[in-house]
């Protein structure tokens, strides 16, 4: 009977150590972020879980270029070159962009300051500057003629989501009407 007993509280105790350890493990560490940046492009920076972003900037996205993946800002400025994919779970993809140095273009900078409200939404997955196209993470197409069309049609892209076939093709209209685009 005592031997149960010693089994019984040797495993509580062992129960206890593993979901107090695993309860800090998962705390985030304090890190102290220096205010200023001596350089926009930081060469070489591994992305990996426990490293920050050297920057004051909030990130809105991935800018892909030249085959180099770059996390960018929300002025348009790119942060950081990204050598691992770490990040694309959280941030959309930005295709087809123009960079004038270490920033977009100027077009596409104002084209990224109006879709900063649906990019917080979480529901876009990738943005193509050129061809006006947005893909959702369920991968639905959406094409549109204006950027002021998506922006003041986006709920009813979110409102019809759940309608939507995942990796099909739809036009959004400016007067927000979305319609399915045949394959055919």
């Amino acid at each position: 009977m005592r031997s149960l007993r010693v089994l019984l509280i040797t495993m509580i105790v062992l129960y206890i150590l593993f979901f107090v350890n695993s309860f800090f493990q998962s705390r985030r560490e304090h890190v102290r972020v220096p205010e200023k940046v001596y350089s926009y492009l930081i060469e070489n920076f591994n992305i990996s879980p426990k490293s920050i972003i050297i920057d004051s900037k909030k990130a809105i996205g991935i800018v892909f270029y030249e085959g180099n993946y770059y996390l960018c800002a929300e002025d348009g400025s790119l942060v950081a070159s990204l050598s691992k994919k770490d990040l694309f779970k959280f941030y959309p993809v930005f295709l087809e962009v123009n960079l004038e140095g270490l920033r977009l273009s100027k077009s596409d900078r104002e084209i990224l300051e109006m879709l900063i409200p649906i990019l917080k939404s979480s529901v876009v997955s990738a943005v193509f500057f050129e061809s006006k196209e947005v893909v959702l993470l369920k991968g639905s197409r959406i094409m549109f003629e204006e950027w002021k069309d998506l922006v003041e049609n986006f709920q009813v892209i979110m409102e019809q989501s759940e309608k939507m076939k995942a990796k099909e093709r739809y036009f959004l209209t400016d007067d927000g009407r979305l319609m399915w685009i045949r394959g055919d």
